[in-house]
């Protein structure tokens, strides 16, 4: 098996196993068990287990991202080529998919808050997550009503999530994730300005 193959093997069940025993209860002894190799091994392929993390984020939680997903719909050979796509929607969907999987979204703010400092190894990878975030809206013709500023709507939009998602994830028993977005909804995209647009 080369390198490259090992290591997204050793990535898959990672992700396997988070979504089994959560990020804390996974460890790197319980991969090489499950692949077969040495511990040393899955240690010389990934560092450490904070290593692992950081590519399961970039291989995984991106790979499946659900702006990636509804965006692909208007791309050449979409579904909804030459379409507009619309904020609102495409907001939906990522509330969709990560209340699906709260282990991830959980993995994917400690190591966002770990990576403030910059010896951390996706500290780079965090810090221009905004950029990326911002380079993706602009390749996009989004339908948003007259006289609105898109891209600060999205980039807005989107901070106000990361903030309801870490409510969510600090007391899930308590904050309705789906619920409250849909509120967050009246608020960030008014009628009647947003009809049509949503």
């Amino acid at each position: 098996m080369s390198a490259q193959d090992r290591l997204n093997q050793i990535v898959e069940v990672a992700v396997r196993l988070i979504h089994l025993k959560g990020y804390h209860g996974m460890s790197l002894r319980d991969i090489a068990e499950e692949i077969g190799i040495s511990q040393t091994a899955v240690i010389h392929r990934v560092g450490s287990k904070r290593g692992l993390l950081v590519e399961v984020i970039k291989r995984y939680y991106d790979a499946t991202d659900a702006s990636r997903v509804y965006l692909s719909q208007f791309e050449p050979g979409g579904d909804l080529e030459g379409g507009q796509p619309r904020i609102p929607a495409m907001l939906r969907a990522i509330v969709m998919q990560n209340v699906q999987q709260p282990e991830m979204v959980r993995l994917f703010e400690v190591l966002n808050t770990e990576a403030m400092s910059p010896e951390h190894p996706a500290h780079e990878y965090f810090t221009e997550r905004p950029t990326r975030i911002r380079e993706e809206y602009r390749r996009y013709n989004w339908k948003v009503p007259s006289g609105v500023d898109g891209e600060f709507v999205y980039m807005m939009t989107m901070a106000a999530m990361y903030g309801l998602e870490g409510r969510w994830l600090g007391d899930p028993a308590k904050v309705d994730f789906v619920g409250e977005w849909e509120e967050y909804e009246e608020y960030l995209f008014p009628s009647p300005l947003w009809d049509g647009y949503r």
